[in-house]
Formats: C-alpha cells, sequence, structure tokens
C-alpha cells in the first residue's frame, strides 16, 4: 500500500478562512497535498475566533484546519506580497475566498501569479462569482441558501422558508473547489498551463436541485415547500410511528406493489385506482399519509424498518448525532468519526473525509495548526531564510 496520499506532490498556498475555502484545502490536505495555510500576523483566520471554545481554543477551526501548516505573511505589505509571488514560484495551488476584487488590489490577482509560474491553478469561491452583477455584495452562508432557492423548497407545507440544517452553501461550494481544483490540475497535465478556478456559493446551492429545477421549467410552476415527502411520488418521506419518526421510500409502483402486499398485508391497495400509479398516490399524498402512520402506530421504529427491508422496501429511521455517535458503522466500519489529538484542546472528535480509496487513503496526518507554528520550517524550506531572517520580518510586521 502507498504510503503517500494521492495528492502528494501537490502543493496549496490557502489564504482562504472561515468555513468554505478552509474546507477545500482541508479535504485537499486529507488526501495528501501540502496545504501551507497563510494567516495575518498577530490574527489569524477569523475562525480562530468562532465559537466553541475550549482552554481557549475554537474547536470549529480545529476541525476544519487539520493536515495544514500555519505561516504568518502581512499581504498588506509589499515584501509580504513579494515573498507570497516567490513563494508561489513552488506552489502548485492558491486558494483564496476573498470577495471579488481585494486580490487584485493586493497585486496578487491571477496574472500576478501566473508571471511568476505559468502552472499555478488560481483557485477563488466567493458569494456570487468574480464577474456578476452581485460579484461585489457580500455573502454568508444563508444568504445564499436564500438566493439560490433552497431555502424556498425547504420547509412544512403552507409554512415559512427554513435553512437547510447545515452550512449548505459553504461546505457545496467547498467540495465544488475541490473538484474544479482537481480537473484543473489534471487540464495542466494536458496543456501545460495553470488557470482560473471560479466557485460561487449562489452557483453551488442552485446545482443541488437539478431535478426541482427541472420540474419548474417542464411545468411552469413553482415547487413548494412540503416537508419531508417528495412531490410526484407516495409514500415517500417521512413518517409517525410509535416511537418516532421513520424514512420509507416507495420509489415505484413495483416497491409500493411489495409494500402493500408484504408489510401492510393489504394487497388491494396496489390495485386501487387512486393509488396504483406513482402520480395518482401523489395526488392522494393525505390518504396514503393516513394509511401508513394508522399502520405504524402500533410499532417501533426498529420493528418497521425490519419488516421493510425484509420485504425489499427501502426505510429508515432518522437518527440525531448521539444514535449516529454511538453507531460502529461511523465509528470502525467506514471511519467517518475519528479522534484527533489537537494541541491545546486534547481529544476532538471531527467528522473524517468521505472519500475512501483503496490505495493512496485520505489521512489526518497533523491536527489544525497553530497559528504561524511553522515559519521557521516552511520560510526554510521554501526560500531558504534563517532565523536571522525570520526575525528581521518580524520587526518589521511581515510575518
Amino acid at each position: 500500500m502507498a504510503e503517500k496520499g494521492a495528492l502528494s506532490d501537490i502543493r496549496v498556498l490557502d489564504l482562504s478562512r472561515v468555513l468554505s475555502g478552509p474546507y477545500a484545502a482541508m479535504w485537499l490536505g486529507d488526501l495528501g497535498a501540502d496545504i501551507i495555510k497563510i494567516e495575518m500576523p498577530g490574527k489569524g483566520d477569523d475562525a480562530r475566533m468562532t465559537p466553541i471554545h475550549v482552554n481557549g481554543a475554537s474547536t470549529f477551526f480545529a476541525a476544519m484546519n487539520r493536515n495544514k501548516r500555519s505561516i504568518t505573511l502581512n499581504l498588506k505589505a509589499p515584501e509580504g506580497r513579494a515573498i507570497l509571488l516567490e513563494m508561489a514560484k513552488q506552489a502548485d495551488v492558491v486558494l483564496s475566498n476573498f470577495r471579488p476584487g481585494v486580490m487584485e488590489k493586493l497585486g496578487l490577482g491571477y496574472d500576478a501569479f501566473r508571471a511568476v509560474n505559468k502552472r499555478i491553478i488560481f483557485a477563488t469561491v466567493s458569494g456570487f462569482g468574480q464577474n456578476s452583477k452581485y460579484a461585489s455584495r457580500p455573502a454568508y452562508d444563508i444568504i445564499g441558501q436564500g438566493m439560490g432557492g433552497i431555502m424556498a423548497l425547504t420547509g412544512v407545507e403552507g409554512g415559512e422558508p427554513n435553512r437547510v440544517g447545515t452550512s449548505i452553501a459553504d461546505i457545496s461550494a467547498g467540495m465544488n473547489t475541490v473538484i474544479g481544483i482537481l480537473a484543473a490540475l489534471h487540464a495542466r497535465e494536458l496543456t501545460g498551463e495553470g488557470q482560473c478556478v471560479d466557485i460561487a456559493l449562489l452557483d453551488s446551492v442552485l446545482a443541488l436541485m437539478p431535478s426541482e429545477n427541472l420540474r419548474y421549467f417542464v411545468s411552469g410552476h413553482l415547487v413548494p415547500r412540503v416537508g419531508n415527502r417528495y412531490i410526484g411520488n407516495a409514500p415517500y418521506g417521512s413518517f409517525k410511528a410509535k416511537d418516532n419518526y421513520f424514512n420509507l421510500a416507495c420509489g415505484s409502483d413495483k416497491l409500493f406493489r411489495k409494500f402493500a402486499t408484504d408489510v401492510l398485508k393489504r394487497p388491494e391497495l396496489a390495485d386501487d385506482e387512486r393509488y396504483c400509479i406513482m402520480a395518482r398516490r401523489s395526488d392522494h399524498y393525505p390518504e396514503i399519509k393516513k394509511i401508513v402512520e394508522d399502520w405504524a402506530a402500533e410499532l417501533t421504529v426498529d420493528e418497521i424498518v425490519e419488516k421493510c427491508l425484509a420485504a425489499g422496501v427501502p426505510a429508515g429511521p432518522i437518527w440525531d448525532m448521539d444514535e449516529i455517535s454511538q453507531n460502529t458503522y461511523f465509528t470502525e466500519e467506514r471511519e467517518m468519526l475519528i479522534h484527533i489529538d489537537q494541541p491545546g484542546i486534547g481529544e476532538l472528535t471531527v467528522t473524517n473525509n468521505p472519500i475512501k480509496l483503496s490505495d493512496t487513503k485520505s489521512k489526518v496526518r497533523m491536527p489544525a495548526p497553530l497559528l504561524g507554528q511553522h515559519n521557521a520550517e516552511v520560510y526554510g524550506e521554501l526560500l531558504g531564510y534563517d532565523e536571522a531572517k525570520l526575525q528581521e520580518l518580524r520587526d518589521k510586521a511581515v510575518i
């Protein structure tokens, strides 16, 4: 088995902060890339101040910045900008998530990096892309969710729009950034040159809803909020059992027949003209929901899931993190919840990388760094700076 990660020959200069960019860089680091996190001297990534804190250290920052080396560099200082461009000669990727125009005003746009390294991949994550009528607007996750359409779809029938329960705009933009960088790295092997990767939170949210978008354009009607059920399909959603809620997914007429015949023991439902075809079942959703929940009222979720799976009908419980954290699927079999020893915090349980490669496995090689922890190491390795040079830069507030 290979010792190195799949991206062990890739070096990333990570100028990003908070979530979308750091999340992308973390995934690249998990896959073996050398991530050099560049932070403002004395302050660092804003996420270092994000709750929850343990012993004064941000657990949020720790969870998003493993597998990175931290250096400090003042990009507002001309010498700091010159140092960054010098390091870019030995890098493959520059990643940032500043608002469009900020890097250019610093003299650190794509053209500046390309001038010193034509193979550089210049990746940017922003709310609305580098060139759009909204480009100058500030953006946070909830702004992306609202403008991208997903909040309009999320919520109970007749209720107010809801945000998805996680920062899905930031996270999906981070994932798309990884995909874009990997594609650009491959294209570089074909052309010999780098390029820009321009990822927007708004685009990333819209791209999460291909079937819902299609439904609107085909029908001309807005897709309404319907809670956990799926429009055009039934029974397909969440239902109440004796002890909790469960999900049931009869995604075809064949599956509904199995459910009616083998689980409910009511084969006549599958032949009823109101329910025999998927579209008709959807039109009669309240009736279908009542049939399912009347049956489920006397059964626990575990009993229901067992009966459904035995009949080949997809069903599952709705777990919270307390249940997930005690399930060996996540802790052992798929290793999606792992423990790291984070300096200043102690043992911290974090979410692992879901990309599972057979040989060049993703791996947590190091915890999140302290601010400027790797100044001597990185500046010495890339630029040959000794302690005297580092002290000179400290005295001038460059690092």
